[in-house]
């Protein structure tokens, strides 16, 4: 089970990050912004920050089900089908 304050911390994520930046226009744009992300949590864990390890990792949580989401998006489907 996953911790009520990290759930927290996931949840307010996910609100933040969909009030400034909306929808994926694709999944592509969602990969794009989740690579960048794990970038940033691979760099934290490599200078071994525990505190920013916790943080990148709860973006790369958020991203990862701001994706998800986007699968239900009619505008993202349409955007993400070849």
């Amino acid at each position: 089970m996953i911790e009520e304050s990290i759930a927290s911390a996931l949840d307010r994520e996910v609100t933040k990050a969909d009030a400034k930046y909306g929808n994926f226009r694709s999944t592509h744009e969602g990969l794009g912004v989740l690579l960048e992300e794990f970038t940033e949590l691979q760099d934290a864990s490599h200078d071994n920050d525990l505190v920013s390890v916790q943080h990148e990792a709860i973006q790369v949580a958020a991203v990862a089900l701001r994706i998800a989401a986007a699968c239900k998006d009619k505008d993202c489907q349409k955007r993400s089908v070849p």
